[in-house]
């Protein structure tokens, strides 16, 4: 009779590994499906800062999606850390002579959910209608809202100016 018990005993963990691992992939799909979601969504988030740039000027929309601790990296410069010094910065250039605007062409998040990237080509057009161009990337957080904010900022010049038809990936 113990013998017996202790077979079933066996058999019952055996079987609840089993149930665990499909229970897992299951996990696993869902993980997938939930990341593939975020993507989007911070795609989305990446076109709406562009529009607010376009719209209300680069230094509305900066410091609208700008992370408290985010850092803006430039050329030939030390990194501004911080929203207050990012805003500081951004007060020394008035946007009204410029218009910055950006197409991201793909980005990625962390299983997590809690960090991503995106990475694309911007143009800067000036009132004398001289357009210039680059390219960006630009590291992400979600915070405890669910909304993304940009921690890391970054561009180099140099690219022709960004086709708003291309297709986002």
């Amino acid at each position: 009779m113990k013998s017996l018990f202790f077979i079933v005993a066996i058999a019952a963990c055996f079987c609840s590994c089993n149930q665990t691992h499909a229970s897992h992939q299951l996990d696993k799909k869902e993980l997938v499906a939930r990341r593939d979601s975020l993507k989007d969504d911070l795609l989305k988030t990446d076109l709406a800062f562009s529009q607010v740039s376009e719209e209300k000027g680069r230094n509305a929309a900066f410091m609208h999606y700008a992370d408290s601790s985010a850092i803006m990296l430039r050329e030939f410069s030390s990194p501004t850390t911080g929203i207050d010094a990012i805003g500081q910065l951004l007060s020394k250039y008035p946007d009204n002579t410029a218009k910055l605007t950006w197409v991201p062409i793909s980005s990625d998040v962390a299983y997590s959910g809690e960090l991503g990237y995106t990475y694309g080509t911007y143009t800067i057009e000036t009132k004398g209608k001289d357009h210039f161009g680059g390219t960006y990337c630009t590291i992400w957080k979600r915070n405890r809202s669910h909304n993304w904010k940009f921690v890391l900022s970054t561009g180099n010049e140099g690219v022709q100016p960004a086709d708003k038809d291309l297709i986002v990936q």
